[in-house]
């Protein structure tokens, strides 16, 4: 979690929409406003870029199963199986931190933590990784049609 993080308190309280008070533990209380803050960070975003939601799509009238293109996701289907199969050429080291990193959606930071070592280690590891994936990709025929 970024930003400071609250002194320890002897109990946590949330406010409900409704007014009233709800005593919970820090774990909780902590990631409640987390997310209250990433909510407000992507409000912000959405003004400043014009970014609009799904919601928003279906109100102006623009279906949002059509983005479900059959043939697209075949086709990516299919990518995702050959990379995963790919993937066995990764160490297990190696695919443990690309599980942390973007699966459990670990922090750097946390991830040097629980790998014992530092962020920079962490953060050269999973640019060769990525690099590798790229190559593994690459001869597996996925094109670069999902970003990188």
């Amino acid at each position: 979690m970024r930003g400071k993080i609250p002194k320890e308190r002897k109990c946590y309280v949330l406010r409900m929409p409704d007014g009233t008070l709800v005593q919970v533990t820090r774990e909780v209380y902590l990631t409640w406003y987390q997310s209250r803050r990433r909510e407000r960070y992507q409000i912000e975003k959405g003004k400043k870029y014009g970014v609009c939601s799904l919601n928003e799509l279906e109100e102006k009238g623009i279906s949002v199963g059509s983005f479900a293109d059959p043939e697209a996701q075949a086709i990516k289907k299919i990518s995702l199986e050959k990379l995963w199969r790919g993937l066995e050429a990764l160490t297990e080291q190696d695919l443990n931190l690309i599980y942390l990193l973007f699966f459990e959606e670990t922090s750097m930071k946390e991830a040097a933590q629980i790998c014992r070592c530092s962020p920079k280690t962490i953060k050269n590891r999973k640019k060769k990784i990525l690099t590798q994936l790229r190559k593994i990709a690459e001869r597996c025929g996925i094109d670069n049609a999902y970003g990188q």
